[in-house]
C-alpha cells in the first residue's frame, strides 16, 4: 500500500509526494502559515530559477525593466523585484527563459527580496558582463491571482499535483514528529 519515509531525506520525500499528482493547489488559513514559509513552500513546488544573462559588450544594456522593492511595492503586500517588461533584442530577450511578472530573488548571490528599489537598480548596474539571477517564475501572477486562501494553482510536470496546506497545527505536527523521529534514530 505505502512506504515508510522515516529514514528519507526531505528532498526524495518531497518529490516522491509531489511526483505522484498533477495540479498544483495552496491553501492557506489564514493566521496559521507566516507570508514567509508560504514563499518557501511555493517557491520548492514552482522551483525557483537560476539564470545567467550575458551583456555581450560591456554596458550593453540587460534588456528588462523592474519595479518593486521594499519603498514602492509593485504587488501590494509583496516588496520584491519584479520583471515588468523584456525589451526586444536585449540580453534576457536573446536568453528566452526570464519573462514578465518573474520575481527576482538574488543578483549574482546578493539577496533582494527587502531591498529599496534604487539599491536593485544599483546590483544591476553594477552587476558585470556575466549576470547570475536567481528568480521565481510567474510569482506576480501567482500572487495577483490570491483569491483570500488560495495562493496559486498551477502544472507540475504534466502529472495532477493537489498539495494542501491544513494550517499552523498540520506544520506543527510534522514537524514535531519529523524532529522526533530523527532524534531517536540518531541516538
Amino acid at each position: 500500500m505505502g512506504s515508510s519515509i522515516r529514514k528519507v531525506k526531505h528532498k526524495p520525500a518531497v518529490h516522491g509526494v509531489t511526483s505522484s499528482v498533477s495540479d498544483v493547489l495552496w491553501v492557506r488559513l489564514k493566521g496559521f502559515l507566516s507570508s514567509e514559509a508560504m514563499e518557501m513552500a511555493e517557491a520548492e513546488a514552482n522551483g525557483v530559477e537560476v539564470i545567467e544573462l550575458n551583456r555581450g559588450e560591456a554596458g550593453k544594456s540587460l534588456g528588462f525593466n523592474i519595479r518593486g522593492g521594499v519603498d514602492m511595492p509593485h504587488v501590494e503586500g509583496d516588496p520584491g523585484i519584479f520583471i515588468t517588461k523584456i525589451r526586444e533584442g536585449g540580453a534576457a530577450a536573446l536568453d528566452g527563459r526570464l519573462q514578465e511578472g518573474d520575481k527576482v530573488l538574488e543578483i549574482n548571490g546578493t539577496c533582494i527580496e527587502s531591498v529599496n528599489h534604487q539599491e536593485a537598480v544599483r546590483l544591476f548596474l553594477e552587476s558585470g558582463d556575466i549576470v547570475r539571477l536567481k528568480v521565481l517564475p510567474g510569482a506576480e501572477r501567482a500572487i495577483l491571482e490570491r483569491d483570500g486562501s488560495i495562493i496559486r494553482t498551477g502544472k507540475s510536470s504534466g502529472q495532477s499535483q493537489v498539495l494542501w496546506w491544513l494550517g499552523g497545527a498540520a506544520a506543527v505536527t510534522v514537524i514535531a514528529v519529523y524532529t522526533f523521529y530523527r532524534f531517536r534514530y540518531r541516538h
